[in-house]
């Protein structure tokens, strides 16, 4: 086995100051042993091709088997290297990467080059693959490769968040050439990566299972065999690990449940406020588009009461759209505490001082939530009547991406704050071309956000991010209702399951 240190590391070794055991590459010292991770995988596989994949239980099978030019450190969030070992820009315009050498491909397919990076972006770009994350790599002029190990990104405008777009998530993934197109239609359950585990097999109705890969330049992962077991009910899932049938829940959502487990001694691994979930109001429904009504509704809810009574463990209140752990989160955006008599004040002034009705995009599958039923009597005190319209979710997906709704909800889970800001503020993303459901058009934000990325200089980018978020907290298209908290409860034997902010694990971390 190999090991590739640093200069700085080895200098630190060469002084006694740290052991073996402590470098962050010690898993591979235990790579002989063969132990199993059974965990609970919590629906149906939808397939783990980069760049079609969607749902977070297929993005953690994914972010185990791909790997990226950046990656996230699993504790702060913060870009780290992966593929790519150092980069560097002078204007945000044009990035260099210096790729690490002797990165074996899973399954025999030899060396990562800088030509496997150039397809992967390129295929993730070509219309015929019909990929939902094109817009991501949007911004990409031309790609070079003057050697195999470097790699030169010309941007169309510059981009000081780039790091995120080619992070290992969803079209930041690289994937091999000869791989797809053995693949061919299959290639969604045929995922080859430079990640610590591949595809071993799959049954998707009942199994997947992973192994290590022993090439993995990091050295192999502690645990040899990842075997996921497809439960769905979380009850079900929770007497599985009380009973010892499983290692780990991938997600327990149901706070009885947690109680249950937590007074049982089982370890509860967790990241708090990984994400929002918002009210979108629609901006082009007449009543909506008056920003006092928009604020009244703010006042008139009390979220914090709310996610005390319904699910204290599992969520928390949000007071932005971006998460405080967020480099470039504000302190300085407006908050709307509860208050009543501020609402009414506020519809009065608005000519609505009688109320009106709101509705409400739901689906009929999940029902009448807990919370809305606590938002529908909130509401009610001001003189808003709340009225749920319930569809399927397919007719429900539907139509809030068409911006088909006066209200609906959606849930925020990203870790660069670009990537929500543009996708969901910006008048180019507007429904049913984007994310952007509000259909919310602001000028200044719009030339705000714009400027942001693209300034280079820390400080005035902290400025410019910071002035984002007060206009569109003030504006208020999109109320932040709650913060997400993801909880993945194990055996106590079970270390390092450490959640990141996309709810994903490295599963190289995680020893037994």
């Amino acid at each position: 086995m190999t090991f590739v240190i640093s200069s700085k590391l080895f200098a630190v070794l060469l002084s006694g100051a740290v052991a073996w055991t402590t470098l962050a590459y010690a898993p591979a010292l235990h790579a002989a042993e063969e132990k199993a991770l059974v965990v609970r995988f919590y629906d149906d596989p939808a397939g783990f091709d980069p760049a079609n994949i969607f749902r977070i239980e297929n993005e953690n099978i994914a972010f185990n088997i791909f790997s990226g030019l950046t990656s996230y450190d699993s504790k702060t969030g913060k870009i780290i290297p992966d593929l790519a070992e150092s980069w560097e820009t002078k204007d945000n315009l044009t990035w260099t990467f210096h790729l690490r050498k002797g990165v074996q491909w899973q399954k025999g397919y030899g060396e990562f080059t800088a030509a496997d990076v150039i397809y992967s972006y390129k295929r993730v770009l070509d219309p015929q693959t019909a990929s939902p994350y094109a817009s991501e790599l949007a911004g990409v002029d031309t790609m070079e490769a003057p050697d195999p190990y470097t790699l030169i990104i010309r941007l169309k405008a510059p981009n000081g968040g780039f790091l995120h777009t080619v992070a290992n998530y969803h079209q930041g993934q690289i994937v091999k050439k000869e791989a797809i197109e053995a693949a061919g239609n299959q290639v969604r359950w045929k995922p080859v990566g430079t990640g610590p585990y591949y595809l071993d097999s799959i049954d998707v109705n009942s199994r997947i299972v992973l192994k290590r890969h022993e090439g993995y330049y990091k050295g192999p992962a502690p645990i040899a065999t990842l075997d996921f077991h497809i439960i769905k009910d979380d009850a079900t899932a929770a007497i599985a690990l009380r009973n010892g049938e499983i290692d780990v829940l991938m997600r327990q959502s149901k706070e009885e449940q947690l109680q249950i487990l937590k007074e049982a001694g089982f370890k509860m691994n967790h990241v708090d406020n990984y994400a929002s979930s918002l009210k979108v109001m629609n901006l082009s429904d007449p009543i909506l588009k008056d920003v006092r009504v928009r604020q009244a509704i703010a006042h008139a809810i009390d979220y914090a009461a709310i996610t005390e009574a319904i699910a204290p463990s599992l969520q928390g209140t949000a007071t932005s759209l971006l998460m405080p752990w967020m480099e470039v989160y504000s302190k300085d955006a407006p908050t709307y505490g509860y208050n009543p008599e501020k609402a009414k004040k506020l519809l009065a002034e608005a000519g609505y001082a009688n109320g009106f009705v709101l509705k409400t995009l739901g689906t009929s599958a999940q029902g009448v939530t807990e919370q809305q039923q606590f938002e529908i009597d909130y509401l009610s005190q001001v003189g808003i009547k709340m009225e749920l319209e319930l569809v399927d979710t397919p007719t429900f997906n539907q139509r809030r991406n068409k911006g088909d709704f006066m209200t609906a909800s959606r849930l925020l889970p990203a870790i660069n704050p670009d990537m929500i800001l543009f996708s969901y503020l910006h008048p180019s993303n507007i429904a049913p071309k984007g994310l952007n459901g509000a259909r919310y058009d602001n000028a200044e934000l719009t030339a705000t956000i714009e400027a942001a990325r693209a300034e280079a200089e820390p400080k005035r980018r902290m400025e410019l991010y910071a002035k984002a978020q007060k206009i569109a907290m003030t504006d208020l298209p999109y109320l932040p209702a709650t913060s997400s908290n993801v909880f993945w409860p194990s055996k106590p034997e079970v270390n390092v399951v450490t959640i990141n902010y996309l709810a994903q694990v490295n599963f190289w971390e995680v020893t037994k």
